[in-house]
């Protein structure tokens, strides 16, 4: 699911769609991965690249979930810039552990774990809804802007949506029963928070090792 290979002491990395990055792409990668975060300019005066390129590159990365946007600190009037900023790596990810105990505590004490565990998805899935009340786009769209933000790579190809990072592998491959039902409720949360008769339905790990992920909405 991470869509890293081993090239020498250097990783090949590639996107949502498979496609190693360019020399290119990987420098501004790397760029932004060497600063706690960095604006658009710093990027253009470090690496002299044209800013429409660097521009469209950071959006690309973003895409596929290796860079996130944030809002630069206030400084005088005027609403703040962005910055971009590189997640921490998921194989460090801090609460992978703590899902990981929950998700066995869930299984020993509950009657139906999964359908608990989906349950406490969709409540989790209404909140990080109502933190975006002008996300645009139909129910769809949201969700695959949201999953992006929660680090999943989302790449949705128009039939379904394949979710190529995960947060919590390590968790959800021990324990993907209840993990990934977690995942699929919070997707579904976030859907009815648009179309209250949508639902959705995560397969996890699939033959490329990415998760599949289908939408069943009113429109």
């Amino acid at each position: 699911m991470e869509n890293i290979e081993s090239a020498g002491e250097k990783p090949v990395r590639r996107g949502a769609d498979g496609s190693r990055y360019s020399s290119t792409r990987e420098r501004i990668l790397r760029e932004v991965e060497s600063r706690v975060s960095a604006s658009t300019s710093d990027i253009v005066a470090a690496t002299r690249l044209h800013e429409n390129t660097v521009r469209e590159h950071l959006e690309r990365l973003r895409l596929d979930g290796r860079l996130r946007r944030v809002r630069a600190e206030v400084q005088g009037r005027g609403r703040p810039g962005w910055r971009w900023q590189a997640p921490p790596p998921d194989t460090v990810n801090p609460y992978a552990g703590l899902a990981l105990a929950l998700a066995d505590t869930l299984t020993r004490v509950a009657a139906d774990p999964a359908g608990q565990a989906r349950a406490s998805g969709e409540q989790w899935g209404a909140e990080i809804a109502a933190q975006h009340p002008d996300a645009a786009g139909d129910p769809r769209t949201m969700v695959v802007d949201l999953m992006r933000e929660q680090g999943f790579a989302p790449a949705d190809d128009g039939d379904e949506i394949r979710l190529h990072r995960c947060p919590l592998l390590s968790a959800a491959a021990r324990r993907a029963d209840v993990v990934c039902a977690v995942h699929e409720g919070m997707i579904a949360g976030i859907l009815r928070s648009r179309d209250a008769a949508a639902d959705a339905t995560l397969l996890p790990f699939q033959a490329d090792g990415a998760c599949a992920l289908h939408l069943r909405t009113a429109s």
